[in-house]
């Protein structure tokens, strides 16, 4: 019997690690498997070198957004095969270091050159069927906003795909289920009429995800142009692992997955190639100033605010500041994935009933 079918001990043990806080670092057991200087680390270098150190069947959790190969500011573009040849790389190694147990979470985009606009999903999906892995999700993940396309249709989408290596793979529902869209339904008939007809705790988010992308206002930003926003981040963390296990990101720009397993009693590793982003999630991770009282982002400034129980923050400053003071955590303006999403619908429900010919010919 599967993880899925029989989760309820797993959720249990999960739900009691929340119950517990984030802040019980007695939690961490040490994977004796992993070298000390690799483990709770962000090494500045290759991934690839940094994988052939991991040693095999240590890691339970790879979760990561490789580059996409469209010329970033962070990669070197490549020839689609090359590109594809460097993953099949990277991807045989994390295979090789993730227990049986384990999931990989490989967000990617899509492959654009003059002929051709190549979902890279659809590429990366056979290779890990060929290393014997078996696709759990395809995940969908939503954006409102984004660059404007003059030749096709805008891109408002990126994919995730979720894999597993054994139908014995761990996965928790309770610590994220999301509010119901009917929390007070009702059985109307039968043995239960009258008893609610849905977990009290919530439903299972599905395979559509809305959460905001990290640009301009958002308190994560930093100075990377393509960062995971943490609540994503978190959804995965907790839904796959437990108190103490171990979660790879070979390509961590900024640090978002090694903050977030911070917050949750995880270990984490992995490597990034940028001087300026390796810097930036040691920041992150330190939770404390610059010599200058510089923070990398407004969240890292408002968490070490809380903790030194500083009410006023106006002698610090972060990165992406322009213009405005830094804000404490009660003037933040943080929205659930749900409002998102729910603005999203009404915005392409409303694109869907007012296209340009309605309202040419109708004189609006």
């Amino acid at each position: 019997m599967s993880k899925e079918q029989d989760g309820g001990r797993q959720e249990t043990s999960t739900r009691e690690l929340l119950n517990k806080g984030d802040g019980d670092a007695t939690m961490k057991t040490r994977d004796a498997t992993i070298p000390p200087h690799l483990l709770d680390h962000v090494v500045n270098g290759n991934c690839l070198r940094l994988l052939k150190e991991i040693p095999g069947k240590s890691v339970d959790l790879v979760v990561s957004s490789p580059p996409y190969n469209v010329g970033k500011e962070y990669e070197s573009k490549t020839t689609l095969e090359e590109y594809l040849q460097q993953q099949t790389e990277i991807l045989t190694e994390c295979v090789r270091t993730l227990k049986k147990t384990g999931s990989i979470f490989w967000q990617v985009g899509t492959y654009v050159d003059s002929h051709r606009h190549i979902p890279l999903d659809l590429k990366v999906f056979p290779i890990l069927e060929s290393m014997g892995l078996y696709l759990r999700n395809r995940i969908v993940w939503i954006r409102p906003h984004g660059l404007h396309a003059t030749r096709k249709f805008s891109g408002r989408h990126e994919t995730m795909l979720w894999f597993v290596k054994d139908d014995d793979y761990k996965f928790f529902l309770d610590p994220i289920r999301v509010p119901q869209k009917y929390p007070d339904k009702k059985h109307f008939k039968g043995d239960r009429h009258g008893e609610l007809s849905c977990d009290p705790m919530g439903k299972n988010p599905g395979d559509v995800w809305a959460f905001r992308n990290v640009r301009h206002n958002h308190e994560e930003q930093t100075i990377h142009p393509a960062q995971f926003p943490e609540d994503m981040i978190e959804r995965i963390v907790l839904s796959t692992t437990s108190s103490g296990d171990v979660v790879l990101d070979p390509y961590m720009g900024v640090g978002t997955v090694a903050v977030v397993c911070q917050r949750w009693n995880r270990h984490f590793l992995g490597a990034e190639l940028s001087e300026a982003y390796h810097q930036v999630a040691e920041q992150r991770l330190a939770g404390t100033p610059d010599k200058n009282g510089r923070f990398p982002n407004l969240r890292t400034l408002r968490e070490h605010a809380e903790r030194q129980g500083i009410a006023d923050v106006s002698a610090f400053s972060f990165t992406r500041q322009v213009g405005e003071r830094a804000t404490t955590r009660k003037q933040a303006k943080i929205h659930p994935e749900q409002l998102h999403l729910d603005l999203i619908i009404k915005q392409t429900e409303g694109e869907a009933a007012n296209p340009a010919y309605r309202r040419f010919a109708t004189g609006e």
